[in-house]
């Protein structure tokens, strides 16, 4: 890994750390604010999307299938929303994807999104991240998680619905939006595992 990203990361989940991790991981609990780099170097704050109506940040993983097959209707959400004060991110936490091989999976995949880089897992473990595919709704008036679960119902482990009769993620955004609380904060998806090895010790110790 490049010195100065694993600096950076590192000084990122110190600062995440110091703050007792601020672990949000149930809808109405505060996200702490956090910074990383994208899979092109570049830096996101998420304290600094105040102005936007909600920030949505998808877990991606190198390899899963569900999400390659769920990034193009994320896409097409993006290009509804963006437009009315959304913001999208992708999250990696995995520790074996580091930033070369999450770029070279997006210009293979065609991924326009930005992909942080949670090789430190801090993010992650402060969102309290199980799977990939899964997606967290933050609104900025508060920074309170609003939403967290899948896009729709249209992936599954055992087949794919050709639309999705549920569009949790949409219907959230409209209500934000709107100026309306979200209605469905939570609801059960699909993803590949993300592993946090500390998380697994601190378990075995408890």
């Amino acid at each position: 890994m490049n010195t100065k990203l694993h600096l950076s990361a590192l000084l990122a989940a110190v600062g995440l750390l110091a703050a007792g991790l601020a672990c949000a991981t149930a809808p109405g609990q505060t996200v702490a604010n956090f910074k990383a780099q994208d899979q092109n170097g570049a830096e996101h704050e998420l304290y600094k999307l105040a102005d936007a109506k909600a920030v949505v940040v998808m877990i991606q993983g190198n390899g899963c299938p569900i999400v390659r097959q769920a990034l193009p209707a994320l896409q097409e959400i993006r290009t509804q929303y963006q437009a009315k004060g959304v913001e999208f991110l992708l999250l990696n936490s995995n520790q074996q994807d580091d930033r070369a091989a999450v770029a070279a999976e997006a210009k293979e995949f065609s991924i326009q999104f930005p992909i942080l880089i949670d090789n430190q897992q801090a993010v992650g473990e402060a969102l309290g991240v199980q799977r990939t595919a899964e997606v967290f709704v933050i609104e900025p008036k508060s920074w309170k998680l609003v939403y967290r679960g899948p896009m729709d119902d249209r992936l599954s482990y055992e087949k794919q619905r050709p639309s999705a009769e549920k569009r949790y993620l949409a219907n959230a955004l409209d209500e934000i939006v709107a100026g309306k609380p979200v209605s469905v904060t939570h609801a059960d998806g699909v993803g590949c595992i993300v592993n946090f090895p500390e998380r697994g010790k601190q378990k075995m110790k408890t």
